[in-house]
C-alpha cells in the first residue's frame, strides 16, 4: 500500500508501482534497462547516507545539472535531516527526479510504500535548473523530513506540514547550507501568514496554504521555545520529535497525530506538544510574531534581521540554532 504524505499542489508519479516492486526486491545493480519504465532513463544508483540507502532515479529529459549534481543535492538534503533528527528515520528511500520544461525546482511529494517498506520522494527538476539553484533549494529536504513523522489525516495535515516547514531550514542551517539570518528572517516574514483571520477557527479547520504550512510552523516554534524554557534549554522540540521517531512514529507507522504528540511528550517528560496541539487545533490562537521574536533576539533590520544577544530569550534562540551558550 502506498500512503500519500505530502502533496505541494499536485500529485506526481514518475516511477510505476511495478518498478518500485522490482527496485526493492533486488539490488539496484541487478536492475536492467528492460526493467525500467519509460519515465526512467537509467538504472537507479544507490547513495548511502547515515546508514540509509537512497535509490536515485532520473527521468527522461534534458537537464543542465548532472547526475552527480543531483546526487549531491540528495546527499545534502539527507544530511540536513540527520543534523536535526540524529539519524535518518527510514532505511530505504527512492528519490525520483523528474525533468520538466521549467527553469527551477518544481513541486515535490512524499509517500511511503508499506509493502516495500520504502519512502518514496518525487521532485520536479526544471531543465534550466543550475547547481546554484540546487544548493539553495529546500524542496527535497522538506519532503525527506516528512518521512520522520506519521502520515496523518487531512484535518491534521497542518501538524505534519508545520513540522517539515519549521525543521527543514534549521537542519540546513546546522550543516552550513543556510545562515542564521536567513532562517530567522524567513520566520519573521512568513509566520504571520499562518495566523488566523477574522472568523477562522483552529488549525484543524485550516485549508489555505499559508494557514496550514505557516500556522503549523508557528505551533512548532511555540512548542520549541516552551520546551526549552521549561528545561533551561536542556531539551527542545528536536528531542520530542526524535523520541517520536525512535518509538516508531515515522511515515512507516499507522499512528494518529495524537499518538505522535503524546509520544513526544512522554519522551521529554513534559506536557507541551499535546496541550498546544489541542489548543491550536480547536481554536484560533493569535501571536504578535514580531514581538515574540524580539524576545528571542530577532530584530528586523534594513536588510533582513539582526540579533540582539541581550534579549531575554536570546540563549533559547541560540539553542534552537544548535549553538551552545557559553
Amino acid at each position: 500500500m502506498k500512503k500519500v504524505i505530502n502533496t505541494k499542489t499536485r500529485a506526481l508519479c514518475a516511477i510505476s508501482s511495478a518498478f518500485l516492486l522490482a527496485a526493492f526486491t533486488a539490488p539496484a545493480s541487478q536492475l536492467t534497462a528492460g526493467a525500467l519504465p519509460a519515465a526512467a532513463k537509467e538504472t537507479p544508483h544507490v547513495l548511502v547516507v547515515g546508514g540509509s540507502q537512497f535509490y536515485i532515479s532520473i527521468g527522461e529529459g534534458e537537464l543542465t545539472v548532472s547526475r552527480a549534481d543531483l546526487t549531491n543535492y540528495a546527499r545534502e538534503a539527507a544530511r540536513a535531516v540527520i543534523a536535526y533528527y540524529g539519524h535518518f528515520p527510514v532505511k530505504h528511500i527512492m528519490i525520483n527526479f523528474v525533468p520538466t520544461d521549467d527553469d527551477c525546482i518544481g513541486y515535490g511529494t512524499s509517500t511511503y510504500n508499506d509493502d516495500q517498506q520504502t519512502g518514496v520522494v518525487t521532485v520536479e527538476v526544471g531543465q534550466g535548473t543550475t547547481r546554484r539553484a540546487l544548493r539553495s533549494s529546500w524542496t527535497l529536504t522538506h519532503e525527506l523530513m516528512h518521512l520522520a513523522f506519521p502520515v496523518v489525516s487531512h484535518h491534521e495535515r497542518w501538524l505534519a506540514e508545520g513540522i517539515a516547514t519549521y525543521v527543514e531550514p534549521i537542519g540546513r542551517m546546522r550543516i552550513g547550507n543556510l545562515s542564521r539570518e536567513e532562517v530567522w528572517g524567513d520566520l519573521l516574514n512568513n509566520l504571520p501568514k499562518g495566523l488566523p483571520r477574522r472568523g477562522e477557527r483552529g488549525l484543524h479547520f485550516a485549508r489555505n496554504f499559508d494557514r496550514v504550512y505557516w500556522g503549523g510552523a508557528l505551533y512548532c516554534l511555540l512548542a520549541d521555545v516552551e520546551i526549552r524554557q521549561r528545561t533551561n534549554n536542556r531539551l527542545g522540540l528536536e528531542d520530542a520529535l526524535r523520541s517520536i521517531a525512535k518509538q516508531g512514529g515515522t511515515a512507516a507507522s499507522d499512528w494518529e497525530a495524537r499518538d505522535a504528540v503524546n509520544a513526544g511528550d512522554k519522551g521529554i517528560g513534559l506536557d507541551v506538544l499535546t496541550s498546544l496541539y489541542t489548543k491550536m487545533g480547536q481554536q484560533p490562537v493569535y501571536v504578535d510574531v514580531p514581538s515574540y521574536l524580539r524576545k528571542l533576539g530577532v530584530v528586523k533590520a534594513v536588510t533582513g534581521v539582526r540579533f540582539d544577544e541581550k534579549a531575554p530569550l536570546a540563549a533559547t534562540r541560540r539553542a534552537i540554532d544548535g549553538i551552545e551558550d557559553i
